[in-house]
């Protein structure tokens, strides 16, 4: 439960950032859309990911571990996909997730035992 709190925090964080630097990266219609997309991302990243990091460890291996922001990318524009009222290009899905990775990690560091 945690981990799906931390990572709704960090996807609305990552979302109010890079609307602020650029409106046409990531567009959301009300605060309610905003909070929905949260806890969608934040479920996705908890129970989807973890299974998504598993498959595609080959992948990552041979990138180096840059596939990994490929697939933080994708999760985050799916996440967008299933959320009504919130709209990601591909550069803001990039840009976002690599801000959210950020912020969880911050996250993390003070609430994870």
């Amino acid at each position: 439960m945690v981990r799906i709190v931390a990572y709704a925090v960090a996807a609305i964080v990552a979302t109010l950032i890079v609307n602020a630097i650029s409106a046409d990266l990531i567009t959301f219609t009300t605060t309610e859309a905003l909070v929905i997309f949260g806890a969608v991302v934040g479920v996705v990243n908890a129970v989807i990911k973890p299974v998504l990091k598993v498959i595609t460890f080959p992948l990552s291996c041979l990138t180096f571990g840059l596939f990994a922001i490929v697939l933080n990318a994708i999760l985050f524009g799916f996440g967008a996909w299933l959320t009504p009222g919130v709209a990601v290009s591909w550069g803001g899905a990039l840009v976002a997730s690599i801000v959210a990775s950020l912020a969880s990690g911050l996250i993390f560091a003070v609430v994870d035992d």
